[in-house]
């Protein structure tokens, strides 16, 4: 046998092996055994696997030919007849946005940050805890009710029907919380039961309500930290507005109308509005923060999150609430 015909009979060898995965040992292993056998006179079999007999070939293009394909034309033909053309482009539309790729990319990046949170974090469920309990009486978690985003952009009914009595019109709710309502869930920072008395008010500056170690969570912003609970729920995201108790809204609505616009997106974890203002205990600063959330609805976008969670990281970091209204970096450049 030449060479040429051992080279052959080498390759053919090689087919058929599983993946692929074949090491530099493997393939001296083989052709050592090649050599020898060719030596000895013993015929070569080649190691190839038959992928498919040729009934199997023909059988699969019967199938396809006569039952697959015909089935796929008859689906998609009933699906044209017998389902009403208005169905059929709400159902496609929104797959074909790219806004909706960027919502579901904007909650994948959510859950998968979220999951992270938790893991890096997991010491502050270990270490905050106790040091609240050293601190004051009362429970480890706040929940607070607040209001998320608001789904309801337009009329109940898009199709007004002649009835006698027109309940379409009317408002489920009995309440209206400008948003869906949730429960928003902290580290405790206030002293238990602050609002018994008083009911839901402004945060104050220098707040007498606040325990010392609630003053050194706030600032850090370590008190924000179970809401990766409601980031996963998918109550929250985390860049988006703050979301704002509904008991507070009609006292701001009064001075500052367009307030709800800021419901259009999830409530979130950080945003513009505070990274650049911090705390708003006055109705000039929710007006500032307004004008901040209201850019974020108009351009958010994943690219932008990830700017302003940065942002974000770098202002815990320095332990500085208020940047300049001109910082390049927070509006993504």
């Amino acid at each position: 046998m030449n060479q040429r015909q051992l080279v052959g009979q080498i390759r053919e060898s090689m087919i058929g092996t599983s993946h692929g995965s074949l090491t530099p040992e493997i393939v001296h292993q083989r052709y050592q055994a090649l050599v020898d056998r060719n030596k000895k006179g013993i015929p070569v079999e080649a190691n190839r696997k038959v992928v498919l007999s040729d009934f199997d070939i023909k059988l699969r293009k019967f199938v396809g030919t006569y039952f697959l394909s015909p089935f796929f034309f008859f689906s998609t033909l009933s699906v044209l007849l017998f389902f009403p053309e208005d169905l059929i482009r709400r159902i496609t539309t929104p797959l074909s946005s790219m806004h909706y790729w960027e919502l579901a990319g904007k909650r994948i990046f959510d859950i998968f940050s979220a999951v992270l949170g938790f893991i890096f974090c997991s010491m502050f469920f270990v270490v905050i805890p106790l040091l609240i309990k050293f601190d004051s009486r009362g429970p480890i978690f706040y929940r607070q009710r607040r209001s998320g985003v608001n789904n309801r952009k337009r009329d109940r009914r898009v199709i007004n029907l002649e009835v006698t009595n027109d309940r379409r019109k009317e408002q489920r709710r009995k309440v209206d919380l400008y948003g869906r309502p949730f429960w928003v869930y902290k580290f405790r920072t206030m002293r238990q039961d602050a609002e018994k008395g008083s009911g839901a008010v402004w945060a104050q500056k220098n707040d007498p309500r606040i325990t010392p170690m609630g003053n050194i969570l706030r600032f850090t912003h370590v008190d924000e930290i179970p809401q990766f609970f409601n980031v996963l729920c998918g109550e929250m995201s985390l860049v988006g507005p703050r979301p704002e108790r509904p008991q507070l809204i009609p006292q701001i609505l009064e001075k500052v109308p367009n307030y709800t616009d800021r419901l259009l997106v999830k409530p979130g974890l950080t945003g513009i509005a505070q990274i650049v203002c911090g705390y708003d205990v006055t109705i000039e600063g929710t007006k500032d923060k307004l004008k901040w959330d209201l850019i974020y609805v108009e351009n958010s976008n994943l690219k932008a999150d990830v700017v302003i969670l940065l942002q974000t990281l770098w202002v815990i970091i320095r332990g500085k609430e208020v940047l300049e209204a001109n910082n390049p970096f927070i509006l993504g450049g």
